[in-house]
C-alpha cells in the first residue's frame, strides 16, 4: 500500500512538471525562453489563495534561458510564463550577476524581474542595495526609484533614481546623489558612473568636499580610481586661503595639482589680492600659483585699488620658511591705481619684507611726479604704498606746465607716501633740484641748487618745500635767461606718453628705448 502510495505520488508530481514544460513551452514568446522547473519539495495548487497558479515549496530552484532563480516558495502561472518567489530569492545570470530579495515578480516572456524587500544585485566589481529593483534582462538593464546605493572597491554611491546597464558596466544616478571615497565626498543631481573604468560624469550642479578644499562645478568628469578629473560651467575650487573661479578646471588630486582655463579668477582669502588670466595653475603642495594669458593682479587696500598685468605672474612660498611668500611678475609690467602708475620689464614681490622690486628701466608716476631710476623699490604695508626707493640715477619730474618742469635728481631718493600720494623726498648724494619760483600764480624765476644731502616736501602733487641738510651751491635765473642748455638734467626725460592713464591702458605696452 506504501509503494503504491509512492507510486501514485510520483505520477502525479511527474504529470504536474511535464503539463507545466509543455504549456509554458507552448506559450512563451520568442523573445522569452521557457522558465523550467529544476528542483522543488511540492509541487500543487491552493484554491484559495491562487486558482491559476501551481504553488511550488521547498528548496525552489527555476531556470530560463542562461538565469537561475532559488528560493523557498513560488506562485508559478503556466499560461501566462511567470512567477511569484517569495523568501530568500537568489537570482543568477551568467556567471557575473546575482540578484537577492525578499520578493520576486519575475515575467517569463518579456524577461523582467521585478525585486521587492532587502535588494541586493552583485557583480565581479560592484554591489547594489535597495529595497526596491527591477531588472529587465532584455535590455540589459536594472533599475531603482526609491533609494540605492552602489558599493565598488573604492567609493559608495548613493542615489533616489538609479539604473544600472549591467552588460556596459555603466550607471545612471539622478536626484540627491551622494559619492563618498577615501578622498572626497561628491554631491550632485545627476551622475553617469562606468564601474569598469571608475569614471563618473556628472551634469548638473556639483560639489565635491575633501578635508583640504572644496570644488565646484555643473559639468564635468572625474576618474574615482586615479583621484583626478576635469570639471567646467561656473567651475570653482575652494581651500582655507583662496577661491579659484574659472571656466575649466583639471585637477590631480595626489599631485595636489590644479589648472585652469578661461575667464580665471583666483582670490587671496588672507590678504585681499585677486589674480585674474586666461589660464593658470596652483600647487597645493608646493603652495605655488602661475597665471598667465591676460594675466592681472588686483589688491584692494582702504583708500585705492591696484592693477597690475604681466605676461606672467608667478607666486610660490620659500622652501624652508611656508610663510615667506613672493609673487614675481614678468615681461611688459605695468600698474594702475588713482595715485599710483607704474611700468618695468619685471617684478619681484617678497611678503617677507614687504618689499616690491621693479626691474628693467623702471617708472613709477605719482600725482603729476614721474619718477624713475635704474633700480626701484617700494614698501606695501597693509596694503597701502607707504615708502619708494630710487637708486643710480634716480630723478623726480613733476610738470609745472607744457615747457617747465620741476627736477629733483640724486645717486638714492627715498620718497614717501600717505594713500598713494607723495608726500616728501629725501635726497642722498650729488642732490641737485631744478625748482620754479612763483608770485601769486606767475613763474618769475628758475632755482638751480647741488647739494649732498636734501629733503623736498610736497603738497597736492608738486614740491612745496625744500630743506637742504648740507651746504647748498646754487643761483636763481631769471626767466629771460632760460634756455634748454640749462632748463634740464641730462637725466631728463618726459614719459607721460608711457604712463598708464586708465585700467584699460595696462593691456597696452608702448616700446621705450631708454636716453642715453
Amino acid at each position: 500500500m506504501v509503494k503504491q502510495t509512492k507510486r501514485v505520488w510520483f505520477l502525479c508530481f511527474f504529470t504536474l512538471v511535464l503539463g507545466a514544460q509543455v504549456v509554458f513551452a507552448q506559450n512563451t514568446e520568442e523573445k522569452g525562453g521557457r522558465i523550467d522547473l529544476k528542483r522543488a519539495d511540492f509541487l500543487g495548487t491552493n484554491q484559495r489563495i491562487d486558482k491559476n497558479a501551481k504553488r511550488i515549496i521547498g528548496n525552489v530552484k527555476l531556470k530560463q534561458d542562461d538565469v537561475f532563480m532559488y528560493c523557498d516558495s513560488v506562485y508559478l502561472y503556466a499560461e501566462r510564463n511567470d512567477f511569484k518567489a517569495f523568501g530568500n530569492i537568489h537570482l543568477v545570470k551568467g556567471d557575473s550577476i546575482e540578484v537577492f530579495s525578499d520578493t520576486l515578480y519575475h515575467y517569463g516572456n518579456r524577461r523582467l524581474s521585478k525585486f521587492r524587500g532587502n535588494v541586493i544585485m552583485k557583480d565581479k566589481k560592484v554591489q547594489l542595495f535597495t529595497d526596491s529593483l527591477d531588472y529587465d534582462m532584455m535590455l540589459n538593464q536594472a533599475y531603482y526609484l526609491n533609494g540605492g546605493r552602489i558599493v565598488d572597491s573604492t567609493s559608495v554611491l548613493e542615489s533616489l533614481v538609479g539604473r544600472y546597464y549591467t552588460s556596459r558596466e555603466q550607471f545612471f544616478f539622478k536626484d540627491s546623489v551622494v559619492v563618498k571615497n577615501e578622498s572626497f565626498d561628491m554631491y550632485t543631481d545627476t551622475l553617469e558612473y562606468h564601474s569598469n573604468t571608475k569614471m563618473a560624469y556628472f551634469r548638473g550642479p556639483t560639489t565635491v568636499v575633501s578635508d583640504t578644499n572644496t570644488i565646484y562645478a555643473e559639468r564635468g568628469w572625474y576618474d574615482l580610481n586615479r583621484d583626478f578629473g576635469r570639471i567646467h560651467q561656473n567651475a570653482r575650487y575652494t581651500n582655507t586661503s583662496q577661491t579659484l573661479d574659472c571656466d575649466t578646471l583639471y585637477y590631480d588630486r595626489n599631485k595636489g595639482y590644479g589648472e585652469a582655463f578661461s575667464n580665471v579668477v583666483m582670490k587671496s582669502l588672507t590678504d585681499s589680492v585677486v589674480l585674474t588670466s586666461n589660464y593658470a595653475y596652483y600647487n597645493e603642495i608646493e603652495k605655488s600659483s602661475l597665471a598667465t594669458d591676460s594675466a592681472t593682479m588686483i589688491q584692494i587696500s582702504a583708500t585705492d585699488t591696484l592693477y597690475m598685468h604681466a605676461d606672467t605672474l608667478l607666486s610660490y612660498v620659500d622652501s624652508v620658511d611656508a610663510d615667506m611668500r613672493t609673487i614675481l611678475a614678468y615681461y611688459k609690467v605695468q600698474m594702475f591705481s588713482k595715485n599710483i602708475q607704474m611700468r618695468c620689464d619685471s617684478i619681484a614681490f617678497a611678503f617677507g619684507d614687504s618689499l616690491v622690486k621693479l626691474f628693467g628701466n623702471p617708472i613709477m608716476w605719482s600725482d603729476s611726479n614721474q619718477m624713475k631710476a635704474k633700480n626701484i623699490q617700494f614698501r606695501i604695508v597693509d596694503n597701502e604704498l607707504t615708502d619708494v626707493y630710487l637708486k643710480e640715477n634716480a630723478i623726480i619730474i613733476t610738470e609745472n606746465d607744457s615747457i617747465h618742469y620741476n627736477q629733483i635728481k640724486g645717486f638714492q631718493i627715498t620718497g614717501h607716501l600717505q594713500a598713494h600720494e607723495l608726500q616728501e623726498a629725501a635726497v642722498d648724494r650729488r642732490s641737485e633740484t631744478i625748482y620754479y619760483l612763483e608770485d601769486e600764480g606767475q613763474l618769475t624765476g628758475m632755482n638751480k641748487t647741488r647739494c649732498r644731502k636734501m629733503n623736498v616736501h610736497f603738497r597736492n602733487g608738486q614740491p612745496h618745500k625744500i630743506v637742504w641738510l648740507s651746504e647748498p651751491v646754487g643761483k636763481v635765473l631769471p626767466l629771460s635767461d632760460l634756455n634748454p642748455g640749462n632748463m634740464f638734467f641730462n637725466e631728463f626725460e618726459w614719459l607721460d606718453h608711457l604712463r598708464p592713464k586708465e585700467r584699460k591702458d595696462i593691456y597696452i605696452w608702448k616700446p621705450y628705448v631708454p636716453k642715453n
